[in-house]
C-alpha cells in the first residue's frame, strides 16, 4: 500500500467524534435558550411597565387638554385593559406584551385638570418578576 493510500483510509472523523461534537453543540444551544426564554421575558416585562405608565401619561394629557374625566382600568390577571372617555367619544382596549398581566383590578381616574381621585400603584408581573407604575396624589407618574 503506497503512503497516499493509507493516509487517505485514516483521514476524517470517527463515529464517537461526531457524537461527542454533537452533543456539545446541543449542551451550548440549550443552555443559550434558556438564557434567552429570561431575556426576552423581561424585556416584555420591562416594555409592558413603561406602556402602563405611557398611557396614563396619555391619559393626564388627554383629560388636560379636552376638559373631561377619563379613566384607564386594569383588571386583576389579564394583559388588557382600557383607557376610556367620560361620555363616551374615545375608547382605546389595550394589551399589554405576551405573558404580562396586571395583578390587581384598578381603576385611575384623570379629572378635567389632569388630577387622579387617589394614589395609585399599578403592578404588573410576569414570568422574569414584577414592575410597578405610581400615580401620586398630585399627578405625577414613575415606573421601575
Amino acid at each position: 500500500m503506497s503512503r497516499r493510500s493509507r493516509a487517505a483510509a485514516t483521514a476524517g472523523f470517527s463515529l464517537l467524534e461526531v457524537a461527542v461534537v454533537a452533543a456539545l453543540v446541543g449542551v451550548v444551544l440549550a443552555l443559550a435558550l434558556t438564557g434567552w426564554r429570561g431575556y426576552s421575558a423581561q424585556q416584555r416585562l420591562r416594555y409592558g411597565t413603561a406602556q402602563v405608565a405611557t398611557d396614563l401619561r396619555q391619559a393626564q394629557e388627554r383629560a388636560k387638554a379636552e376638559r373631561v374625566v377619563y379613566t384607564v382600568t386594569f383588571v386583576a390577571s389579564s394583559p388588557n385593559y382600557t383607557i376610556a372617555r367620560s361620555g363616551g367619544g374615545f375608547l382605546e382596549n389595550a394589551t399589554l406584551p405576551e405573558g404580562v398581566t396586571s395583578t390587581a383590578s384598578v381603576t385611575v381616574t384623570f379629572s378635567a385638570f389632569g388630577r387622579p381621585d387617589a394614589a395609585h400603584t399599578i403592578t404588573v408581573q410576569s414570568s422574569a418578576g414584577t414592575g410597578v407604575v405610581t400615580v401620586t396624589e398630585l399627578g405625577g407618574i414613575s415606573y421601575q
